[in-house]
């Protein structure tokens, strides 16, 4: 068995498909991929038919799938012990496409894959912002892969991630490179918005919390200038390393790629976010300012994610 250098994983397969192999050897492999930091998905095929999913960040188990379905409980190694010999496959690749796989992972009628032409896919995404609820599409050549979530006609927000042998590409690099991605010819998948689906449920949070925060940060960014914003937001990192949520602030944004283990979880996380944010934002406009400055952010949020603000509240009564 090749050992994993940390810091050294690349996309692509570090254990590609081999013979079957004892559980305790499965064990071994995949512990061998998270002692070295691994983000991204460990896949075990069982001889008995059954497949087990290991979604990590940084090394740290966040989500567990036996076929779709979700393991409440976070201990991996109980389902080699009980399924016995088996397959593994280590598959780096950003937290951002993590996420993306859970709404694949979840979907329990797979869309049928449809032949495009590369050239055609900024059209797609295109036409996908006139839609209400957010897309997922995902993009599939010989040599690479990508995903492009487009969050619908009331958030102009997109998120993308390209896979390739030389590595991985995020957000706008990706969204430039897939539309113009060196083979001609793809399958593209599209996944529609299912709020049934739990991890459709958990997009919906993440893109209108993204949402909020780029509002209210731009619009106190122009009452009090950037360092106040960089200090709002080091409030944050702070917060969120307390919480081990993975969190950037980088360029003055705030974006998360949190793999959490429910909906209720992400909500709650969020919620405590944009408190921490508001509660430091009031005492330096002052409390009418920063009231106006939540309730015009929360009345942003139209179709879908109106339905999302009612149900999780993040942004609370102003």
């Amino acid at each position: 068995m090749t050992p994993i250098k940390p810091n050294k994983i690349e996309w692509m397969q570090i254990h590609p498909p081999s013979n079957p192999v004892p559980a305790g050897e499965l064990t071994a492999r995949i512990h061998q991929a998270l002692d070295a930091g691994l983000t991204g998905l460990a896949f075990v095929n069982f001889q008995t038919g059954k497949t087990l999913r290991i979604l990590a960040q940084g090394g740290k188990v966040r989500q567990v799938y036996l076929r779709h379905h979700r393991i409440p409980a976070l201990d991996w190694e109980l389902p080699l012990t009980m399924q016995g010999e088996g397959t593994v496959e280590i598959h780096p690749m950003p937290s951002r496409a993590l996420m993306f796989r859970k709404i694949i992972l979840e979907e329990l009628e797979t869309p049928k894959p449809q032949p495009s032409g590369t050239s055609q896919l900024k059209t797609m995404f295109d036409l996908a912002e006139r839609n209400a609820s957010p897309t997922l599409f995902h993009i599939q050549w010989a040599s690479a892969e990508g995903f492009v979530l487009v969050a619908g006609r009331s958030i102009p927000l997109r998120h993308a991630v390209l896979l390739t042998h030389a590595g991985a590409e995020e957000a706008q690099v990706a969204l430039d490179h897939i539309p113009a991605w060196e083979e001609a010819q793809c399958l593209v998948t599209v996944y529609r918005a299912n709020i049934m689906n739990q991890a459709w449920f958990e997009i919906h949070l993440n893109i209108l919390f993204e949402w909020y925060c780029q509002n209210v940060l731009a619009y106190y960014g122009q009452l009090t200038g950037t360092v106040m914003v960089r200090s709002i937001l080091q409030s944050v990192s702070v917060l969120a390393e307390i919480n081990h949520w993975n969190i950037s602030t980088k360029d003055n944004r705030l974006k998360d790629v949190s793999i959490f283990a429910t909906a209720a979880e992400a909500g709650n996380a969020y919620r405590e976010i944009l408190s921490t944010i508001k509660s430091r934002i009031e005492p330096i406009v002052g409390s009418s300012l920063t009231q106006n400055l939540m309730k015009q952010t929360r009345d942003s949020a139209k179709d879908i994610y109106k339905s999302i603000q009612e149900i999780f509240g993040l942004i609370g009564e102003v």
